[in-house]
């Protein structure tokens, strides 16, 4: 009886009405209203319509995509942010050069939204996209790039996430430190060390820890000359992955 009621509410001459039931539909995992929610992508009122683009993409498949896509170029902002995080949860590969001409959109939560969705994707085909990304202004916007690049795995990212690694927001360089130093390749141990001699402290701390995580034995001279840094977090991070190499090393 509820449901039904929530479904006739999409029809409400009260958009408020309208918004709040396409809402609650996507919350309660109706997959019977997606045609009605599908419509209401057209409606007049531009909260109905984020709303329907958010429920849509717990709801909805494949065939939903579409619709999706469209509203990616919706007029309002917040459509589209709902409509790439939407497209984000189905993780359909067709809506990836969509949601990269996103990552240009005016507005940065959309273009922040576009690389989580990518992200979320997982397909390589957008990296290219998200490392011309890490050149955003907003510096939000770049750590979710960062991040998508982390659940991509593909050595591929190598250069920009190094590049990412000397970012002035401390997220985004963490998060590419984390990646890095899961990234067993000559490129990212060189990159690394030759961070350790940033002039931003983060990026050296940030250098020191991912060389921890790798545990190459190669890093131990640079380490040690870190435990010389001004920096108190340097040291600190310098000494905690000459622990981490001396323990990988007892353990092989």
């Amino acid at each position: 009886m509820i449901i039904e009621t929530l479904r006739n509410a999409l029809s409400s001459v009260h958009p408020e009405i309208r918004a709040k039931a396409a809402e609650s539909l996507g919350k309660l995992g109706d997959t019977a209203s997606i045609p009605n929610l599908l419509n209401m992508l057209h409606d007049r009122n531009p909260e109905v319509r984020q709303n329907s683009a958010w429920a849509l993409g717990l709801l909805g498949n494949e065939a939903t995509a579409s619709a999706l896509l469209q509203a990616l170029n919706d007029e309002n902002a917040v459509v589209r942010q709902r409509a790439a995080e939407a497209l984000g949860n189905l993780r359909s590969e067709d809506a990836v050069p969509e949601l990269l001409t996103a990552l240009n959109d005016s507005d940065p939560l959309v273009r922040s939204n576009a690389a989580i969705a990518l992200g979320s994707i997982g397909s390589e085909a957008s990296i290219p996209g998200l490392l011309s990304a890490l050149k955003d202004p907003n510096a939000e916007v770049r750590q979710h790039v960062v991040a998508a690049l982390t659940k991509l795995h593909s050595e591929s990212a190598i250069p920009g996430l190094l590049q990412a690694l000397k970012d002035e927001n401390s997220n985004a360089s963490h998060s590419a430190a984390l990646v890095l130093g899961q990234m067993k390749s000559e490129a990212v141990i060189l990159g690394l060390l030759q961070a350790l001699h940033q002039s931003n402290s983060t990026v050296r701390k940030h250098a020191a820890m991912a060389l921890g995580q790798l545990g190459n034995e190669d890093a131990i001279p640079s380490l040690i000359e870190s435990l010389q840094d001004a920096d108190a977090l340097v040291r600190e991070s310098a000494i905690d992955a000459l622990g981490r190499i001396a323990s990988t090393a007892s353990v092989a």
